[in-house]
């Protein structure tokens, strides 16, 4: 007799795994089968008995490699908006080769039901009253020409509110007070010196007769706005513009720069000296725009007419518009959680935007033709300079008690409506090496419903 062989059953799988936490609507752990971990688990969610989400668990976790387990098994998924609901009626589920396997919930349920609950405060925002700086109007700018300067370039290394020595002075080394780069409610000196010794420095001669001081160049794209551009009132190209600027005016990575300097009719005729640089004739005007200070009206003009240069864009632009932050990769302030305020402003009809990923042309396009314009307060909202009189309203969310009076100026300048609510109660402070000041939302599943209802 002939009897058949029989194909050896697969043994079910052995699921090891850990559920590693949740924040702001976000879980995130690993899951595997350990006998054959070249498989793929994946996570389900499972909500009153209908499946929400089926995820492959396959994200790199090193940590757990480390452990002896080979592969990618890691998840990290954003729960949908859901109503408040009770213990066990969230579940999850891992898959694997056609067997499941319960994720228990235990560690987390508590912050899952508290997350998703009524906002217990279901109170309203409040307007930030505090300001940091103040708000005056300029009644008049002028400008001065000066025989015989001296340009010291930035110092290599320093930063230039660190660094002494950069600036523009006269023959005997006083600082030209028209060159001076202030800001704040007491226009304090951003670097330089009142007075430095250029006696003993090599300094080479400019390359031309008379040329126009245009002030620092900040990559920063709201300094940019606010300070580099203060002194476009008195440039219309008749003269080179000297800048000051690391690394050259020509070399700047940030695309926006050479933009505005093109909108602006300085393309060409911009530019910066590496060295101490002998200066026979200079024109140096005043800046339009002290940040934190003051503003006057020739600002609002000139920065009017550079926005009028940029082009407008066929393609429409959305009406409610919410400026996120939470794909910036760094910068000044970062809010950690805010991918869920994105979510439920998406399921609110807010289209969401990430302005450091459009170009100057959508930017100036989406504040010409949006009708309502939300977010944490940023450089963002200065792109109002170029457009001004827009008729979008904005609400600004600051994350402090207090409001950067800059906003404020614009607003002088530039009119339409603006308002603005503090979010501070609404955070804790966080340690990131990716941001100056960094913040974690306590609840934005509440904080979302709240800045909702502000623009209802």
């Amino acid at each position: 007799m002939f009897s058949r062989k029989r194909r050896p059953v697969a043994p079910p799988p052995v699921f090891v795994g850990s559920l590693d936490g949740f924040a702001n609507g976000r879980l995130h752990g690993w899951i595997c089968d350990f006998l054959h971990p070249g498989d793929t688990a994946y996570v389900e969610v499972h909500w009153r008995g209908t499946m929400l989400m089926r995820l492959p668990a396959n994200l790199d976790r090193p940590d757990v490699n480390a452990i002896g387990v080979a592969g990618n098994h890691g998840y990290c998924f954003l729960l949908p908006a859901l109503p408040p609901f009770a213990r066990g009626e969230l579940s999850l589920v891992a898959e694997c080769r056609g067997a499941l396997h319960p994720i228990a919930l235990d560690a987390v349920e508590d912050q899952l039901v508290a997350f998703f609950a009524a906002d217990p405060e279901h109170a309203p925002l409040e307007r930030c009253q505090l300001l940091w700086g103040v708000n005056q109007a300029r009644d008049t700018v002028s400008f001065k020409t000066y025989e015989d300067a001296i340009y010291l370039p930035f110092t290599a290394g320093k930063f230039l509110d660190h660094d002494p020595r950069w600036g523009l002075y006269t023959a005997d080394g006083h600082l030209i007070p028209e060159a001076a780069y202030r800001r704040g409610s007491d226009l304090a000196l951003v670097g330089q010196s009142e007075r430095i010794d250029v006696g003993h420095e090599a300094i080479d001669p400019a390359p031309f007769d008379t040329m126009v001081y245009g002030g620092p160049l900040l990559a920063h794209y709201g300094h940019f706005l606010l300070t580099t551009l203060a002194r476009c009132w008195a440039l219309d190209g008749s003269h080179p513009v000297l800048f000051h600027s690391s690394p050259s005016v020509r070399d700047h990575e940030a695309g926006f720069i050479l933009e505005l300097l093109r909108y602006a009719g300085l393309e060409g005729r911009s530019l910066s000296f590496e060295r101490p640089t002998r200066l026979r004739r200079v024109i140096v005007p005043e800046p339009a725009l002290y940040e934190q200070h003051s503003i006057g009206t020739h600002y609002a003009t000139a920065m009017a007419a550079i926005g009028r240069n940029i082009p407008s864009l066929p393609s429409p632009a959305p009406k409610r518009v919410y400026l996120s932050k939470s794909r910036l990769s760094s910068g000044v302030n970062g809010l950690d959680g805010e991918y869920f305020i994105d979510l439920k402003m998406r399921q609110a009809g807010f289209d969401i935007v990430h302005p450091e990923r459009l170009g100057l042309a959508e930017q100036v396009n989406l504040f010409r033709k949006a009708d309502l314009i939300v977010g944490t307060a940023g450089s963002a909202f200065h792109t109002l300079a170029l457009t001004p009189h827009t008729p979008a309203r904005r609400i600004v969310l600051t994350l402090e008690h207090f409001l950067n009076t800059n906003f404020l100026l614009i607003d002088r300048a530039c009119g339409g409506t603006s308002d603005y609510f503090t979010i501070k109660d609404a955070l804790l402070p966080s340690e990131s090496e990716r941001f100056a000041m960094n913040h974690v939302v306590k609840n934005a599943n509440h904080l979302a419903d709240r800045i909702i209802a502000l623009a209802r």
